[in-house]
């Protein structure tokens, strides 16, 4: 009882910020949760869903929105950026873009099918909202979900927070994922340097309520690495 009533007096007096980054191409709008002191040394990102037909980690976000982070920590909350795609239940915007393959790095022009790339870098509203909120806050860590490879992916920052988290949760860490044109980890590690942004590949299906806690815990756990 008094383990709770410490939780909830600590909670009382996180500071927790909510705001709109942008709006999706059918006018959704695309919410973020700052949850934790604004002068905290440590900005950490987490990304719940890019791909609308891969929401499994929607549920982690939210909890991560109702947990205090660490000292020294603020945790910035993305839980959907494809609303439109979550919506519809397809992988791409409205637009039928990939979003994943839309960010200005190592950009490609890909027409039509899964992985549209848009016609130019940063050509939808949800990468614009998300680049934007990126570069104002530079995260030191950055978490984006992705189904259904389970796994944790070498994506490019510091190998060993890829590898605690996965050893927190439970998946193989490993490159398996090619360097892919115009990802969010691939531009975000090459633009914020000494961050670390990488995909973690939640399994099918929805998480259990254990899992989700699990996924989150370990979110605040390597936020103090």
């Amino acid at each position: 009882m008094l383990a709770a009533v410490l939780v909830a007096a600590a909670w009382a007096a996180t500071p927790v910020h909510r705001e709109a980054i942008g709006r999706s191409v059918d006018g959704r709008s695309i919410q973020a949760v700052a949850i934790g002191d604004p002068a905290a040394p440590t900005k950490v990102l987490v990304v719940g869903c890019i791909h609308g037909n891969e929401g499994a980690g929607i549920p982690i976000g939210v909890r991560l929105e109702r947990m205090v982070p660490p000292q020294g920590v603020q945790l910035w909350v993305v839980d959907d950026l494809n609303p439109d795609g979550h919506a519809a239940g397809t992988r791409q915007n409205a637009h039928g873009v990939d979003l994943n393959r839309n960010w200005p790095v190592a950009w490609e022009r890909h027409r039509g099918g899964l992985f549209d790339s848009g016609p130019k870098p940063l050509s939808e509203p949800e990468t614009r909202a998300a680049y934007r909120l990126i570069l104002r806050v530079r995260p030191d860590v950055s978490i984006w979900y992705h189904q259904h490879l389970n796994l944790v992916d070498e994506s490019g920052g510091e190998v060993s927070v890829e590898r605690r988290y996965a050893q927190l949760v439970g998946l193989p860490a490993r490159r398996l994922l090619p360097l892919l044109p115009g990802t969010a980890v691939r531009w975000e590690n090459a633009r914020i340097r000494g961050s670390t942004a990488f995909v973690v590949e939640l399994p099918a299906g929805r998480l259990s309520p254990a899992a989700v806690g699990r996924y989150a815990r370990a979110v605040r756990t390597i936020s103090l690495s």
